[in-house]
């Protein structure tokens, strides 16, 4: 994998979703990120803080694994 195809990777790690968005599936990209978002504003407004870390946990690894699956098509 070279430089170019690591920076989606790399955006992504940071910003979840967003690299899957710079590929070109923009509304998948998006949705992830949306999720994301969602998921922190709640794990700090609410009491159910694991349950909201966890489950922005599966959506970030799932936003690295779809990124590096468009990266390798």
């Amino acid at each position: 994998m070279d430089i170019r195809m690591s920076i989606p990777y790399i955006i992504s790690f940071l910003f979840p979703g967003l690299g899957i968005a710079y590929l070109g599936n923009v509304q998948k990209g998006v949705l992830i990120f949306a999720i994301s978002v969602v998921c922190i504003f709640l794990k700090i407004f609410l009491r159910w803080g694991i349950i909201f870390s966890v489950i922005g946990f599966l959506v970030w690894a799932y936003g690295l694994y779809s990124t590096y699956s468009e990266i390798n098509r």
